[in-house]
C-alpha cells in the first residue's frame, strides 16, 4: 500500500498528464480549423463598395495582389478572379481564368485586353496556390504570374476611371448599366488580397510569391501605410470579410450565402 507521500507523487503525475495530454488535443483540434482562404461554388461573390479612396487609387500608382487556387472543373467561360467595376458596366481592371484552356489568364485594362497568356506550369484544375500581381509605374503597367513577369508596357493614353462602380472578387458585371449584371463567377479559392497606393518593385514580387505570409516582417510599420485593401480570410465569417488594412473596405458576401465555405490550406 502506498503511503501519503506516495500517492501525492503520483496524483500529481496524473494531472501533469491529464493537462499534457489535454494541451495537445487542443492544439491538434486548432490547427485543423485554422482557416486560410475562402472556397467560391460559383454562386457568391465578394462586393467592396465605391469609395472616394478606392477611386483615387487609379489616379497613380497602384498594385494589386491575389493569391488563388482554381476548381477540377471545366470552365466553359471566364471566370472572373477580381474585377473593378465603371460606369459603362465595363472591365476597368479585371482578372479572369480563361475558359476551356486550364492554363490561361487574361488582363482586361480600361476596358480594353491588356494580355491574354496560357502559362506555363499554370494549370487552374491542378487545385495548386497561384499568385497574381498587376502594378502600374507612371504608364508602365506590369502583370505576374508566381512571381514571373509576363508583360511590361507603357500605355500612355490610359485614363483609369470607377466611377461608381464596385470592386468585385469572385465575379464580374456587364452592359449595360453600373455594378449590374453579375456573372463570371469564380470556382475555387481566394487566399489573400492587397490593394496598394504604390507600385512594387520586381524584388518584391519576387519575394512575395515566394513568403506570401510574411507581410508584416517584409515592411516597416511605415511601410504598410500604402496598403489600402487587405483581404486574408483567417476567419470564418458570416456576411462579410474584414478590410485588415485599416481602411474599413469590407468586402460583402453576395449571391448565395449557402455556397461559402472556408479552406484551410
Amino acid at each position: 500500500m502506498l503511503n501519503i507521500k506516495e500517492a501525492n507523487i503520483y496524483q500529481r503525475i496524473i494531472i501533469v498528464l491529464v493537462l499534457t495530454v489535454a494541451i495537445l488535443s487542443h492544439c491538434s483540434e486548432s490547427s485543423e480549423d485554422t482557416v486560410a482562404a475562402m472556397g467560391f461554388r460559383g454562386e457568391h461573390y465578394l462586393e467592396v463598395a465605391n469609395s472616394a479612396e478606392l477611386k483615387s487609387l487609379f489616379d497613380g500608382d497602384f498594385t494589386i495582389e491575389v493569391w488563388v487556387r482554381g476548381d477540377s472543373s471545366r470552365a466553359v467561360a471566364a471566370r472572373s478572379i477580381l474585377m473593378f467595376g465603371n460606369n459603362d458596366g465595363g472591365d476597368e481592371i479585371a482578372i479572369y481564368q480563361g475558359a476551356w484552356d486550364s492554363s490561361m489568364v487574361s488582363v482586361w485594362i480600361d476596358d480594353k485586353l491588356y494580355c491574354m497568356y496560357s502559362v506555363n506550369g499554370l494549370d487552374w484544375g491542378k487545385r495548386e496556390k497561384h499568385y497574381l500581381c498587376l502594378s502600374r509605374a507612371s504608364d508602365f503597367f506590369s502583370f505576374y504570374v508566381d512571381g514571373r513577369r509576363l508583360k511590361s508596357v507603357a500605355l500612355s493614353n490610359t485614363d483609369l476611371d470607377i466611377g461608381s462602380g464596385n470592386l468585385l472578387i469572385g465575379a464580374d458585371y456587364d452592359p449595360p448599366g453600373v455594378n449590374s449584371n453579375v456573372g463570371n463567377y469564380w470556382v475555387g479559392t481566394v487566399d489573400e488580397v492587397r490593394i496598394w497606393e504604390k507600385a512594387i518593385q520586381s524584388s518584391d514580387v519576387s519575394f512575395h510569391n515566394k513568403h506570401p505570409d510574411k507581410l508584416t516582417e517584409h515592411y516597416s510599420p511605415n511601410g504598410l501605410d500604402p496598403l489600402i485593401g487587405l483581404w486574408r480570410f483567417n476567419e470564418e465569417r458570416t456576411g462579410f470579410v474584414p478590410d485588415e488594412s485599416g481602411h474599413s473596405h469590407d468586402a460583402v458576401i453576395r449571391g448565395n450565402p449557402e455556397s461559402v465555405y472556408w479552406s484551410n490550406n
